[in-house]
């Protein structure tokens, strides 16, 4: 059995400033209004398995903390159950890998009974690991690949795919695959000369250098003892780790304390590149016309995008469209419903949020995630922040006031709190608030609609719900001398804060 494992850990910092810490890339609608990354990953495994035959199964979704809402509402719009597995730090996907598979491994202590059964459940297990923002316009392409290794994973090998390179890039790690498809070599992001090297020593018959796609087909068993063998630390501290993991709401929370000392590793340095010189310990098949993308930087996004006869790109721009005059090969993308005019430059990617203006030259698109600490460090709050219960968004900042926009999703509901130091004004815009005051141990509830409002008092204990059938926005008015987002005290939360 096939089990589909989401890498959705990634900071995403090279789409700065539309990728955020708050939320990354991965949870983002990039490619399609209507879904984020990882719902199309989601829905791209579960394509999968029905094109394999296999019937469907609970894909388990490895993700830091801070986005855990995000991915659970996510998962919960396509009426998708997941196992999402959180991490308390991300220390790249060696870790991630490991989690899932210990997962996995004490799942199948439960569900065999004896053990044999338990042996047979682990040899027939096969995780199959997808990062969450990458795009495949062709998934029979990566069904048939995953049915050519098939028998070589079973037996113990790990499957890895490759991409076959029609330019010299030097944003991707390549693999050297031998025509049996074995993998003898794993090399990092190579300079311009290597990679063209590399390009021109391919054939038409058999590519020799693939790019490495990120996409890993092992089975479960043989991947904790290659781990055992190749990082025992790392292999401890998991299997501590998922031992001692607590359930907490729909999420699995592994033990923080022994992971505190793995290494930061990707797998392809912990396990593939040291068992690349056993013969046929990893196998590769090449996905070949499969739209791939890892969308791994603007210029990669920007690629994906249908241009105008003077190669100029303009993607999700909202209210105001952008101009080109006299420009050629621009990319902007615009979420600020600015008016954005580009006059006789060319090259330039542009990318307009609330929060930021960024602008590079498309050569430089591999560097923009360094600017994203810098930009991190000197803003203390983001103008969009994203809630379990849906989001906010700071339309105006003054001098003792600040207006926001709430979205609270069907359901949703904020925690019952008081504030030392600010009042709030609301006032419904669109849907049906229920608003939640207690007061000497007494609750009561008032039920607003469009066009009407209320007044929550300095030290008021409140709370607010969307028990309607549509999202709810409302526009909030804080008042007071101190208006940062600790000045909340939580009494009860339904989403286990503090």
């Amino acid at each position: 059995m096939i089990i589909p494992v989401i890498l959705a850990g990634g900071t995403g910092t090279r789409l700065w400033p539309l990728s955020t810490r708050d939320c990354p890339k991965q949870f983002l609608p990039l490619l399609d209004p209507e879904r984020s990354l990882l719902q199309q990953t989601l829905l791209r495994a579960q394509d999968l398995l029905q094109r394999l035959g296999q019937p469907a199964v609970e894909p388990i979704i490895v993700c830091h903390e801070a986005q855990r809402f995000l991915a659970a509402e996510q998962c919960r719009a396509l009426n998708i159950r997941a196992q999402i597995v959180l991490e308390d730090e991300g220390r790249n996907t060696a870790q991630a890998l490991a989690l899932a598979a210990q997962h996995l491994a004490h799942n199948s202590q439960h569900l065999a009974h004896n053990s044999q059964k338990l042996r047979e459940h682990r040899e027939q297990t096969l995780m199959l690991a997808m990062p969450a923002d990458q795009t495949l316009s062709d998934n029979a392409v990566l069904a048939q690949a995953i049915v050519s290794l098939q028998a070589q994973v079973s037996q113990g090998a790990a499957g890895i795919f490759g991409i076959e390179p029609d330019y010299a890039a030097t944003g991707f790690g390549y693999l050297r695959k031998e025509a049996s498809g074995q993998v003898v070599e794993f090399r990092e992001k190579p300079d311009a000369h290597t990679a063209a090297q590399w390009l021109a020593a391919n054939t038409r018959q058999q590519a020799g250098w693939l790019w490495n796609s990120g996409i890993f087909f092992w089975q479960v068993q043989s991947f904790l003892q290659r781990l055992s063998e190749y990082q025992p630390m790392l292999f401890a501290a998991t299997q501590e780790a998922m031992a001692q993991a607590q359930q907490d709401l729909d999420f699995i929370r592994p033990a923080t304390g022994p992971l505190q000392q793995c290494p930061h590793l990707p797998v392809d340095i912990a396990l593939l590149e040291p068992l690349s010189t056993i013969a046929q310990a990893v196998v590769a098949a090449p996905l070949v016309n499969s739209g791939w993308n890892d969308i791994g930087n603007w210029r990669a996004l920007s690629e994906l995008g249908e241009a105008d006869a003077q190669g100029n790109i303009e993607h999700n721009s909202a209210a105001a469209h952008g101009r080109f005059q006299h420009s050629r090969n621009n990319y902007l993308h615009s979420s600020s419903g600015r008016d954005i005019a580009l006059l006789g430059v060319q090259d330039l990617l542009v990318v307009d949020t609330a929060d930021a203006l960024m602008i590079a030259h498309k050569d430089q698109a591999q560097q923009v995630g360094s600017l994203a600490p810098v930009a991190s460090a000197g803003k203390a709050e983001p103008r969009l922040v994203h809630r379990p219960w849906g989001s906010y968004e700071v339309l105006h900042p003054g001098d003792g006031y600040k207006i926001k926009r709430l979205r609270v999703k069907t359901g949703g509901r904020l925690s019952l709190q008081r504030h030392r130091f600010r009042a709030e004004h609301w006032v419904v815009v669109r849907g049906e608030a229920t608003v939640i005051r207690q007061r000497d141990g007494v609750q009561s509830r008032e039920v607003l609609h469009a066009n009407e409002s209320t007044f929550i008092a300095l030290g008021d204990i409140h709370s607010l719900e969307n028990n309607g059938d549509i999202l709810l926005e409302m526009i909030e008015v804080q008042s007071g001398d101190y208006l940062a987002e600790d000045d909340i005290e939580r009494l009860q939360d339904a989403y286990g804060r503090k």
